[in-house]
């Protein structure tokens, strides 16, 4: 078993700049079938069938690759306290579709006794990398026993 080379999730290793990716991925159809199951999706653009074999897939159900492009870096602590998070959309994602994903931290900084930091990140086809949505999050950082740091 190979051993973890990821960096501790505390503040002394997230820093302005430090980048974060690429994670990559396939939007499968078991994945977007399940996602418009749990979100009750009813436009028919966003329903896999054997009619609409290509589908669009909600644009929120990859809000969150900001914890898998964690996740690849950074180990350890028990994540994060949502602080804000925006999100720009500039292309659907669809069924069968490869995505890559990037992001870098833009800002760290305490506030009221508090670590916070900012990750900007944007995905885009992996084939034409043509931009699909770019998102950034701001997040409270959480100690290993699950306090505001």
């Amino acid at each position: 078993m190979s051993e973890d080379l990821r960096l501790p999730m505390c503040p002394e290793n997230l820093h302005e700049g430090m980048r974060l990716g690429p994670i990559h991925y396939v939007v499968t159809p078991e994945r977007a079938l399940a996602f418009s199951n749990a979100v009750k999706a009813t436009t028919p653009a966003f329903i896999l069938s054997a009619q609409n074999p290509d589908a669009m897939v909600s644009p929120t159900m990859r809000l969150q690759d900001y914890s898998l492009l964690i996740a690849t870096h950074l180990k350890g602590g028990k994540g994060g306290v949502h602080a804000k998070h925006w999100c720009e959309f500039h292309e659907p994602m669809r069924v069968g579709q490869s995505v890559k994903t990037v992001g870098r931290i833009t800002a760290t900084y305490r506030k009221r006794g508090k670590f916070y930091f900012t990750l900007e990140y944007e995905s885009r086809d992996a084939m034409t990398d043509q931009l699909l949505v770019r998102q950034a999050i701001t997040s409270v950082l959480l100690n290993d026993k699950g306090e505001m740091q």
